[in-house]
């Protein structure tokens, strides 16, 4: 349910009149859920008076800290003023769920702090794939592609919170030493020229198509609660190179099925991708590895086996 803002810049003040709005209607839920990128959404809950469990994508600190910097100077501000407001709605939130879950183990950590809670309160919720959406290509196309390698990025590249400038900022680098490979941004656009070799997609009709002709997917965010467009490009078959955002560290490191960065280098990302490109039994290993893992622990069935005792718990409570 999408209520519109009644406050432009006051977040704070539309999220309390959303919840006042938002208890009657749950008051004939049956099992009563927060799911949402941010616990502050979610103060209805709170507000009904019911138990809920609450499934919380990353804390509001975290992400904060990753957008920050390439905010304007009115956002700035706004978030200045909104955020004590915000920090109470979320902690009310989290610390009245009855169970309460996270995206990955790096959102528990981002959750269990804003809550005050220990982390082995946190439970971790997998974000489902479409594993049969998410479908590798064929095995001979993907090795010959290999020829003219295609790196991808998918996302809002004008979101500062992706760091896309990370990512070209190695590109040069990474076609200085493959000049057949080709960088596909799949999303909004950035501002300004890219580099030689970019080519911008712009909003497409199919992420899942232009997963399956990439050789190499990378993840260059400041920070992800989960990163699911991570978890889809291993689902199709795609070695995954991240930074250290977050949630996509232990999918890729658990999977095999990619190369989690120390940090935040212009010049190891770059070497790192080209040592990926010239190994191709590694990338193969990768592929394999990535794709069997998503199917096993993050299609719909797995998460609905999940779910089942859950569902039994909070019912009989």
């Amino acid at each position: 349910m999408v209520y519109p803002p009644y406050l432009p810049f006051v977040d704070s003040m539309n999220h309390l009149v959303h919840a006042r709005r938002l208890r009657r209607r749950l008051a004939d839920a049956g099992t009563l859920w927060v799911v949402a990128a941010a616990a502050s959404y979610g103060y209805g809950a709170v507000c009904s008076r019911r138990p809920y469990a609450a499934w919380i994508g990353t804390g509001l600190e975290s992400e904060w800290a990753a957008s920050r910097p390439g905010l304007t100077r009115l956002r700035r501000l706004a978030l200045d003023l909104n955020a004590p407001l915000l920090r109470r709605l979320e902690r009310r939130v989290l610390r009245g769920a009855a169970r309460l879950f996270a995206t990955s183990a790096g959102s528990r950590r981002s959750l269990a702090s804003a809550a005050g809670l220990p982390e082995d309160r946190v439970g971790v919720l997998p974000i489902p794939v479409d594993v049969d959406r998410f479908l590798p290509g064929a095995e001979e196309d993907w090795i010959a592609g290999l020829e003219r390698p295609v790196v991808v990025f998918v996302g809002r590249g004008d979101d500062p919170r992706k760091n896309l400038g990370l990512l070209l900022g190695a590109w040069p680098s990474i076609q200085w030493e493959l000049p057949e490979a080709r960088l596909w941004l799949a999303g909004r656009a950035p501002s300004g020229r890219l580099p030689r070799g970019a080519d911008a997609l712009g909003e497409v009709s199919s992420v899942a198509d232009v997963l399956r002709s990439a050789s190499v997917f990378v993840l260059p965010s400041l920070q992800e609660g989960f990163g699911i467009v991570a978890a889809e490009a291993l689902a199709a078959g795609v070695p995954v190179v991240t930074t250290p955002c977050g949630g996509p560290e232990a999918l890729v490191r658990d999977s095999g099925g990619g190369v989690v960065l120390p940090g935040f280098d212009a010049p190891m990302l770059a070497s790192t991708v080209v040592e990926l490109l010239r190994d191709p039994a590694r990338l193969a290993r990768m592929r394999a590895s990535g794709r069997a893992y998503v199917e096993r622990e993050h299609a719909p069935e797995a998460l609905r086996r999940r779910l089942a005792p859950i569902l039994e718990d909070l019912n009989g409570a």
